[in-house]
């Protein structure tokens, strides 16, 4: 009788070193394809961040600032005067607005609240019942972003002096009642040591605001 002879032959080392070198290209392909989606994946989140935060500054400075516990809003819709401030490239054209709430009572004659820019952020200044808020709140970017996200431009000029919402000649009186806002601002998605390797998201935003 013949015993069967099992063929226990094993890999050779070319063989291992192959297997061993496909397995490392796939690594490293597939390590590129995730590093690749990542970046794109954050620059995407990165940039729906900023678009969302400058609509909310835009939407604070048109509708109110909340002050006291959040029962007063002092913004462009409820303003009782509007002042542009600053300087701006434009002409006609300032880097702040300055807005003057309807007063109920004596003390509050001098209450107001500045929406300005300043070191690429979009600042808040105000004076509430009388009393005025001892340094600048930070509204766009906050406090903690300002090294990725900067407002590259703010631009508050009156909309009926440059004729674009009403003719020039249409318009009687000089008080200012509807302003133009532009907003540049951006986001910084990929560090670098040089700054010239650094990516940066842009939005900008161009929009009316009229006092009621």
């Amino acid at each position: 009788m013949f015993k069967s002879v099992k063929n226990e032959r094993g890999f050779t080392l070319i063989e291992l070193i192959s297997v061993m070198a496909i397995s490392v290209v796939l690594i490293l392909v597939s390590a590129t394809v995730l590093s690749t989606f990542y970046r794109r994946y954050k620059s995407l989140n990165d940039t729906l961040e900023l678009q969302k935060n400058a609509m909310k500054c835009l939407n604070v400075i048109k509708n109110g600032y909340a002050l006291g516990r959040g029962e007063q809003f002092y913004g462009v819709a409820n303003a009782k005067a509007l002042e542009i401030t600053g300087s701006s490239e434009v002409w006609n054209a300032g880097s702040g607005i300055k807005i003057r709430p309807p007063i109920y009572a004596d003390f509050q004659r001098n209450d107001m609240v500045h929406f300005y820019l300043d070191e690429n952020i979009i600042k808040v200044k105000y004076i509430y019942n009388g009393v005025e808020v001892s340094a600048p709140v930070y509204l766009f970017p906050e406090r903690s972003d300002r090294n990725r996200i900067k407002v590259t431009k703010f631009e508050v000029s009156n909309a009926n002096q440059t004729g674009q919402l009403i003719h020039l000649n249409d318009v009687i009186d000089t008080d200012l009642h509807i302003i133009e806002v532009y907003m540049e601002a951006q986001i910084m998605v990929r560090d670098n040591p040089l700054a010239l390797k650094r990516e940066y998201k842009k939005v900008d935003y161009r929009t009316f605001m009229v006092m009621k």
